[in-house]
């Protein structure tokens, strides 16, 4: 199973006229009854909700009120306040300047037509809050709070990855959760610049068209949808004529193939580290022990082979699977064949469990595949058939593999021409087989096949990989940049005081403000100068520059700009 969360707006998504109606109710109770979990994303206070909404606490199991600085779980009746509580001296600054609110755990909530003077109230006082602004209302919230920091926050408690998760929403506050959602959908009276960057506009308005997605999507665990979040996919390096060669996160069973040190642990260690930076978990089984130096990487761990971290039992490596954001590398080197086809065995038996539950490791890889499921058969077989999740498998010629396990890949990728074909004419299995042309594959270059309904072939060039940067860039991604060295959307007149404390909170921001804000500091080369002299990134400031200056629509230059950010960290 893909999806694992349904993650929903309120007002205007799920509720019409404030009101969740029986049909809404009936179909987000299907999706729980399914397994998955659902969460609210709200900008309502908790008690206000709980007016509105009597059923919160059987609907969802978790809320996330107050647009993101309030956490709710319902089965515990645990709450627990994500923000800074309001500050005495801006509460008494807007009263004295006449601006009607209403106070939570650690929002202020007015209406849009006081936000000059809310946003005066706040300059006077000197206190660091966001204005956040829902269809006419206003939101004084602490900051770097939004739906997205309290979305993942739920996440996190629950041990489920964004990755997993479906996100749906209607207003200018929603943006910030379904940027990380893996699926962004935005029903159909959805504010325009939603409904331009989401993955999926459904065709009805508010709570119905949450149930046509439900009923037609979510079910089906998006598998008609899956090939259009084109957004994820990871890049692998680039043809002659410079195109991108991307493969999807999502249902890709990949195998590499090609004689010994002819480059397939480069093209690993490539797909290991895209999987990393886009925050998505692997599981690697090394049954050689080639993959030691990849402890190097953030948020990866090595277990097993001589070193003193011991390989873990099946209860252990549970455990360890339901870490939505590390990778494990299990390396089985000490082990003799035997024992390397048992421990996998078990190893992909735990898979298989907690992927049930949380669709967790996002891809198992499987260096060396015909040690562990060889050509005369293996217990391991049973275990790769069938499943959405990705899988990786790496091997010296195809028919090295078991039989049953020959036919299983979707994308082909070799380092050697003679390699590529007959891989290619067994995948396919009586299908079409795409082939190439040319010379023998140089030093670097690889063959990718894509088979199915559309098959294709190509050779293009690695990438490099940017394993020896991931170290010194954390603090950039996910850390705190002091105020004076922070990005402030501002506006040409000043109205927003957004601030940008590292380039996860740029991106959030930037997918929210509106295009006169965006274009005003793109004019000023803002962008760029901070990318230069605050991350210390020249190159990165160097594309932001060209983007700058290439006189590009806002909608266009926003895209750009933050690809050219997602293309260097992960964000």
């Amino acid at each position: 199973m893909n999806v694992h969360v349904l993650a929903c707006d309120y007002d205007g998504t799920i509720a019409d006229g404030g009101r969740c109606s029986t049909e809404i109710a009936r179909a987000l109770t299907r999706v729980r009854e399914s397994g998955r979990k659902v969460l609210l994303v709200t900008g309502r206070m908790l008690p206000d909700l709980r007016a509105v909404c009597p059923d919160v606490d059987h609907l969802f199991d978790a809320v996330v009120a107050e647009n993101g600085a309030l956490l709710y779980f319902p089965e515990s009746r645990e709450a627990k306040v994500l923000g800074d509580p309001p500050e005495p001296a801006l509460i008494e600054e807007l009263r004295r300047r006449g601006v009607p609110f209403d106070v939570g755990s650690s929002i202020i909530a007015t209406v849009e037509a006081y936000a000059e003077a809310a946003l005066a109230a706040i300059r006077e006082t000197g206190v660091e809050r966001t204005l956040v602004f829902n269809k006419g209302a206003l939101m004084l919230l602490p900051g770097g709070v939004t739906k997205g920091t309290g979305l993942e926050a739920a996440l996190t408690v629950l041990a489920l990855s964004p990755h997993n998760s479906i996100g749906i929403g209607d207003a200018e506050n929603d943006h910030a959760f379904l940027a990380m959602s893996e699926c962004a959908v935005a029903v159909a009276d959805a504010i325009p610049a939603l409904r331009e960057r989401a993955d999926y506009v459904t065709r009805a308005p508010g709570s119905r068209g949450v149930i046509e997605f439900i009923e037609e999507h979510l079910v089906n665990d998006l598998v008609e949808l899956m090939p259009r979040l084109t957004r994820h996919r990871l890049i692998l390096g680039e043809s002659d004529d410079r195109e991108p060669v991307t493969i999807s996160p999502h249902a890709t069973r990949l195998l590499i193939v090609g004689p010994s040190a002819s480059g397939k642990s480069t093209l690993t260690g490539l797909l290991v580290e895209r999987l990393v930076e886009s925050g998505r978990s692997v599981l690697l089984i090394d049954p050689e022990g080639d993959y030691q130096t990849f402890a190097e990487i953030e948020r990866v761990v090595v277990l097993g082979g001589s070193s003193e971290r011991a390989l873990p039992t099946p209860d252990e490596l549970r455990q360890l699977l339901h870490q939505p954001r590390t990778s494990l590398v299990l390396n089985l080197s000490a082990m003799s064949r035997a024992e390397k086809v048992a421990y996998a065995t078990k190893a992909l038996s735990a898979v298989a469990f907690v992927r049930s539950t949380t669709g967790l490791p996002h891809w198992l890889i499987l260096d060396e595949a015909h040690h562990i499921a060889p050509a005369d058969g293996s217990p391991v077989v049973d275990l790769l058939r069938g499943g959405a999740e990705s899988l990786c498998m790496i091997t010296l010629a195809v028919t090295d593999l078991a039989p049953d396990v020959r036919v299983l890949p979707n994308v082909v990728a070799a380092t050697e021409l003679e390699a590529f074909a007959a891989t290619v004419r067994t995948a396919a299995a009586g299908g079409t087989a795409p082939t190439l042309s040319g010379g023998p594959l140089a030093q670097g270059e690889i063959a990718i096949a894509w088979l199915g309904p559309e098959p294709r072939a190509w050779r293009f060039r690695l990438a490099k990989r940017r394993v020896q940067h991931r170290r010194h860039v954390r603090k950039y991604t996910e850390g705190e940049l002091p105020p004076d060295r922070s990005f402030y959307f501002r506006g040409p007149a000043g109205a927003l005081n957004l601030r940008a404390a590292n380039l996860v909170r740029f991106v959030e921001l930037a997918e929210g403000v509106d295009e006169q804000t965006w274009a005003w500091h793109l004019k000023q080369h803002d962008y760029s100068t901070w990318a230069l002299q605050e991350i210390k990134d020249e190159g990165l400031a160097t594309a932001l520059k060209e983007v700058e200056d290439a006189g590009l629509e806002p909608a266009e230059s926003r895209r750009r700009a933050l690809d050219a950010i997602r293309a260097r960290y992960a964000v």
